[in-house]
């Protein structure tokens, strides 16, 4: 069993508030004031999660450890947390959300009490296993849990897009030579 290791950085696209057509669909989103995004479907805005292309491709097989790496800034009271994280895909059926597959938890952990934003770095363990198909791409996301609601890239990261790729476990064939031949 091998680990595979993925780094993510919480930070926020930033955009200003307004309308933006997607060039290659045509479809329309909205971004607020605040960085949420909505899609305009149907005459209606509905919540979106913000994808973005990974910075890489990591290739594991059923049965490996992908592991996640975070950073994020808090300053505040002490606060103990949880960090989750998530392999999956985009649901392309309406609202656009994030279809988890895999996900799991780290350890409990407690941020110290900080006035000044202090930079933390935390990590999860997420085991590969069948519920995962080999030969397809898969995108992750990362959020924190435990009494704090999601808010993109301040609790939580934007979906990489087909940041994982399970490998096919394809038996394998080596050395075949002919090791003798004679007349009969």
């Amino acid at each position: 069993m091998a680990i595979k290791t993925l780094e993510v950085t919480l930070s926020p696209q930033v955009l200003a508030a307004g309308w933006y057509q997607d060039p290659a669909t045509g479809q329309w989103y909205y971004y607020d004031e605040e960085g949420n995004r909505y899609v305009y479907v149907a005459g209606y805005l509905y919540p979106q999660v913000q994808w973005e292309p990974a910075p890489k491709v990591v290739n594991v097989r059923h049965d490996d450890t992908l592991k996640i790496l975070v950073s994020f800034k808090y300053s505040g009271p002490a606060k103990t947390l949880k960090l989750r994280g998530c392999i999956g895909n985009l649901d392309t059926i309406w609202p656009y959300d994030f279809d988890e597959v895999l996900f799991a938890w780290s350890d409990s952990f407690t941020l110290p009490k900080t006035l000044d934003p202090t930079t933390f770095n935390k990590e999860v363990d997420i085991l590969i296993t069948t519920a995962i198909a080999d030969g397809k791409s898969y995108s992750i996301y990362a959020k924190l849990e435990d009494g704090i609601s999601f808010t993109e890239g301040k609790t939580g990261s934007v979906a990489l897009r087909d940041a994982i790729f399970v490998v096919s476990a394809e038996p394998t064939f080596t050395d075949f030579k002919i090791e003798d031949y004679q007349k009969v």
